[in-house]
């Protein structure tokens, strides 16, 4: 865990500040879903983005990554607007430009 956050602070101090949507933005994704409500129950990412201190739920897709339980992700991902969304609907697109780091987590924590 520590090995995930220390690459996650080198990340940001390396370039990750002020950069645009067409470079990408930096998230942090645990390890593990969580439960939610969005339209109905649901499991729930939870992230944290750059200069957070705290996780949050996360009830957009990430177009092009692929989950796994266990492990803790350090994402570039490419944030989009998306005009005239549905109330119900995220107003922002997401989709992965890179996976910077991947790192097993214990699951005896």
């Amino acid at each position: 865990m520590k090995r995930v956050w220390s690459g996650f602070v080198v990340m940001i101090l390396l370039g990750g500040c002020g950069e645009s949507s067409t470079e990408g933005q930096l998230l942090e994704v645990a390890p593990y879903r969580t439960a939610c409500i969005g339209v109905g129950p649901m499991e729930c990412l939870q992230v944290r983005r750059e200069g957070e201190e705290n996780y949050s739920l996360f009830y957009s897709k990430i177009e092009g990554f692929e989950f796994e339980s266990g492990y803790q992700y350090v994402l570039r991902v490419k944030v989009t607007p998306v005009e005239n969304a549905p109330a119900d609907a995220s107003s922002e697109r997401y989709s992965l430009l890179k996976v910077v780091e991947k790192s097993p987590v214990n699951q005896q924590e």
